[in-house]
């Protein structure tokens, strides 16, 4: 299968992070799965007064991502676990995900799809919504409303939240994709924690 793996890092402060925390990790996972890698470093497409963080629902115009069997798309404030196993198929038409909180809403931070037209619409009905940050939540409406949100092993996609109860599930648990959730301090905390693992 033709998988790919892609996170966007866009602007200096992002990058810096990315380099120290996660590219090497971002690189061996490919490697180690036969995956092809992509880092997007500048905008998609123009979408005038939304966040950066919108650019996931572009994927699709790229002819490297309509290309693969499979997409995996990370945040770039994510670190994979030296353990992680092979990202998790996911059917024709839907998007992967895990929810943030449940029952709360889905974290968009990891999104598992198979390219194809059904998925690139639901993508361009999100970018209807005229919220200017919360790209999640317009996701997560669009694929409740089609019926076309699949969760995944939330091992695949742990929440790393200090000021929380899950903190402790987080640092004694074994996940093997960590989200920092844009913590500069949390992604040194769990860059140590999985030295010290040797993950």
């Amino acid at each position: 299968m033709n998988v790919g793996l892609v996170t966007i890092v866009i602007g200096p402060k992002y990058t810096s992070l990315f380099e120290q925390y996660s590219r090497f990790r971002f690189d061996a996972y490919g490697r180690r799965h036969g995956y092809d890698t992509l880092i997007i470093d500048k905008p998609i497409r123009e979408l005038p007064g939304k966040k950066l963080t919108w650019q996931k629902c572009c994927l699709h115009d790229l002819e490297w991502v309509r290309e693969k069997d499979l997409i995996a798309f990370l945040d770039s404030d994510t670190l994979i676990a030296k353990d992680a196993p092979p990202i998790p198929l996911v059917e024709f038409g839907k998007i992967g995900g895990v929810m943030d909180k449940p029952p709360a809403g889905l974290n968009s931070g990891v999104l598992i799809f198979r390219p194809g037209k059904e998925v690139a619409a639901m993508f361009e009905e999100s970018l209807l919504d005229l919220d200017p940050f919360w790209d999640q939540v317009a996701l997560e409406r669009v694929l409740r409303k089609n019926n076309a949100l699949q969760l995944i092993d939330p091992r695949f996609h742990c929440m790393f939240y200090i000021r929380s109860c899950r903190f402790f599930s987080a640092l004694f648990k074994r996940h093997w994709i960590y989200h920092s959730l844009h913590g500069k301090s949390k992604l040194a905390i769990i860059h140590r924690l999985l030295g010290i693992q040797r993950r």
